[in-house]
């Protein structure tokens, strides 16, 4: 019997996993810390799934096929490229930078700041502000009060304290901001809609003008988090953090996004975690409609839970929309960001005559995922037309056109589309637990809150979170 066989039937594990995306390495991190028995494979020979970051020679392999070899000259040496497959900024006050100090994951990990976050707002680029005279650009003298007003009352806000939720000397109000709508509480303020767009989305950053029918407890409690990601660390210029791999003594020099899934990994393994690589599985166990294990060439590795992203579980999940996506290098930072080596670009979708934002995302040689000079942009969204007989080359230059326009020009250019699949259910009664697919936008708040949601449901409790440092 190999190896792996004697680990598939040695024991019951309390989970196996199924992927090694950065959601799923989470999972396997955050359970095994509790002592849980967690067998994590993964049909890949490498870590990070979706995730992943990969050296140029593999990008342009997975993107161009087999022994396309990048242009050297043109982009210099392969060596100083790492390229995320889905590049997200973390928020340095959002819930991901708890986790890593919940399982103290941020000890062996490096961050640095992002130069700039920016809104796409009547034909140009303008920084999201974060003083009054940043804002002063923004908006008129009028709007500019009432934006400032509306900004004070929501930063000395708090739930639990009822002398905060007034607002007002002549029109005076008391807010319960759970039984009102966030439109009902933008009138209130009589913010103009250009303002109103630019709270929702480049700073609650939410994807769509839905927002507006939510409880203004939701959306003030975004902005919050926003504002204070300023002041999570020292130096902030915008409110996220991307991962800057550090060398350790045993560790290849990895860089990009791909070190999280990695390091989580890492923390698995210490725990107890045990994980493979090139392990295919040809199906999940089911007794009586509940997940008790996965075979793999007729073995049988039992388990009290089943995880894992979408790609091992096509008929348990519904594919709901299609992502658009193009990765662009280039030799200049994006023009109107101040030479910025690292930034967020939101355009929201009524600047751009959409139903959803275009996120663009863009970093450089100062994170070390490129060489000197040279610059890495991604930009993504939700398909709204026709992808029937129409080329993939099209649908970008038709779904990310602002974007694009932007980002030229480009040095290379790739696009890549994909599904974004749910599961069809929660997974508590039949203890197999999917992840949702990677979403459009450019940072990881709505991915962490998956991780979270799926955490509570396999332990039956919440994750408690500390704070950042």
């Amino acid at each position: 019997m190999d190896d792996w066989q004697s680990a598939f039937t040695e024991t019951e594990y309390d989970a196996v996993v199924l992927g090694t995306g950065m959601k799923e390495c989470l999972i396997s991190g955050l359970l095994s810390v509790e002592g849980k028995k967690v067998l994590h494979l993964d049909r890949n020979p490498y870590y990070g799934g979706d995730s992943a970051s990969l050296q140029l020679k593999q990008f342009y392999a997975k993107f161009r096929g087999e022994g396309v070899e990048p242009d050297e000259a043109k982009l210099g040496k392969q060596r100083d490229y790492c390229v995320d497959l889905i590049p997200k900024f973390i928020m340095a006050g959002g819930k991901l930078v708890q986790v890593l100090v919940h399982t103290k994951v941020n000890d062996y990990m490096e961050f640095k700041t992002v130069s700039g976050a920016y809104v796409y707002r009547r034909g140009d680029i303008a920084q999201v502000p974060t003083t009054a005279g940043e804002a002063m650009q923004l908006m008129g003298m009028m709007e500019k009060t009432r934006a400032v007003q509306f900004f004070a009352w929501v930063n000395n806000y708090k739930p639990a304290d009822p002398q905060t939720h007034s607002a007002g000397v002549f029109r005076k109000r008391t807010f319960d901001l759970t039984k009102i709508t966030a439109q009902e509480f933008f009138k209130y303020w009589e913010l103009e809609a250009d303002t109103m767009e630019f709270v929702g989305h480049a700073c609650a950053l939410y994807t769509d003008d839905s927002f507006m029918t939510l409880p203004a407890a939701e959306v003030v409690a975004r902005i919050q988090l926003y504002k204070d990601s300023f002041t999570a660390f020292n130096d902030m210029k915008s409110p996220f953090i991307y991962p800057l791999y550090g060398l350790g003594p045993f560790i290849y020099p990895l860089y990009g996004l791909g070190e999280l899934p990695q390091a989580f990994a890492r923390l698995a393994a210490v725990y107890g975690g045990l994980y493979m690589l090139r392990r295919p599985v040809d199906r999940v166990v089911f007794e009586d409609g509940v997940a008790v294990g996965v075979e793999a060439e007729g073995v049988v590795a039992k388990a009290k839970y089943v995880i894992g992203d979408p790609s091992y579980f096509p008929d348990n999940v519904r594919k709901t929309k299609k992502i658009i996506r193009a990765i662009a290098i280039l030799d200049h930072a994006l023009p109107g960001t101040n030479d910025c080596d690292s930034c967020q670009v939101i355009f929201p979708q009524r600047q751009v005559n959409r139903k959803n934002d275009i996120y663009l995302f863009s970093c450089s040689y100062n994170h070390h995922v490129a060489p000197p000079g040279k610059f890495l942009a991604f930009a993504s969204t939700i398909v709204e037309g026709p992808t029937e007989g129409v080329t993939q080359k099209d649908i970008a230059n038709r779904e990310l056109g602002p974007a694009l326009k932007l980002m030229q020009p480009f040095l290379d250019v790739f696009t890549d589309m994909y599904d974004y699949a749910e599961p069809l259910e929660d997974g508590v009664a039949s203890k197999l637990v999917i992840s949702k697919s990677y979403d459009p936008t450019s940072h990881f708040e709505g991915e962490i809150s998956d991780v979270l949601d799926m955490y509570e449901r396999i332990t039956g409790k919440p994750l408690p979170l500390g704070q950042p440092k």
